[in-house]
């Protein structure tokens, strides 16, 4: 019996040696605690700095930017106190962190990619927020530029998410950068209008309009088809930030309905 506890006696003391002591214990909780107070102190930063950037009317993109650096540095800052308390050396935390990044970039390589991309696209600004985009044949307008990815809504409705690196390294077409594009309508010549004169009388027309922008001008013209027939081309300029292309684009078509029926 005797010998049975002193083999238990050693066991347990064995596992006590793989065990950690209270002061590690110790360390290891307040190592936590220093974690959760700079996550914390991390989010009320970014809700601070986000209320100042709106105060002052910043850039969307701008604050955006200022948000995430803001919430990192914290984040960053209190990974290393919870480490360097944890470990006791600042210059081990810093070398672990050194071996971890170089761990992290081999082996999360598209991530880290797409997370620089985004940085520098908030940095650079070839697109804003708001703006409507094509990338990759997707086509839509920009919500939001995240960690990973830029979302996109499509005027179907859809949400398309691009990778950042993709986006930033792919040719975007920004369809909303300068204030005014062209728009065409058709419409195809009914047998007996007789085309003398009907392109400067749409044209006089269409200048009218307070909505078409005057420079450059409108262009009518008639042009001909491959069946013998005659098309009427209309091309216009148009502020879409103040009008609404849609009910332009129906007005104009209704003027050149009417235009054609007087002809007749």
């Amino acid at each position: 019996m005797g010998a049975m506890l002193a083999s238990a006696a050693s066991a347990w003391e064995t596992l006590r040696s793989y065990l950690p002591s209270d002061h590690d214990l110790f360390k290891v909780a307040v190592a936590i605690l220093i974690l959760v107070a700079f996550y914390l102190l991390a989010r009320i930063v970014r809700m601070l700095a986000s209320k100042e950037l709106k105060r002052v009317n910043a850039d969307p993109q701008v604050a955006l930017l200022v948000n995430r650096m803001v919430f990192l540095a914290a984040l960053v800052i209190g990974v290393v106190a919870a480490f360097s308390e944890l470990f006791g050396s600042p210059a081990l935390v810093f070398g672990g962190f050194g071996f971890l990044a170089l761990a992290f970039s081999l082996a999360f390589q598209d991530i880290l990619k797409n997370f620089i991309a985004g940085i520098f696209m908030l940095l650079e600004r070839p697109f804003r927020l708001g703006d409507e985009i094509t990338v990759d044949n997707h086509t839509g307008i920009v919500e939001n530029i995240e960690m990973r990815a830029t979302t996109l809504r499509t005027s179907e409705g859809e949400q398309v998410i691009a990778p950042n690196s993709l986006v930033y390294t792919g040719t975007i077409i920004n369809r909303t950068r300068y204030p005014t594009r062209l728009f065409t309508l058709t419409a195809k010549l009914p047998s007996g209008v007789a085309p003398d004169g009907l392109a400067e009388k749409i044209k006089e027309e269409i200048q009218r309009r307070p909505d078409i922008a005057k420079d450059p001008p409108p262009h009518v013209a008639v042009q001909p088809n491959v069946d013998g027939g005659l098309t009427l081309e209309v091309r216009y300029w148009l502020d879409y930030r103040r009008n609404d292309p849609l009910a332009v684009q129906a007005a104009v078509g209704q003027q050149i309905y009417q235009a054609l029926q007087s002809t007749k």
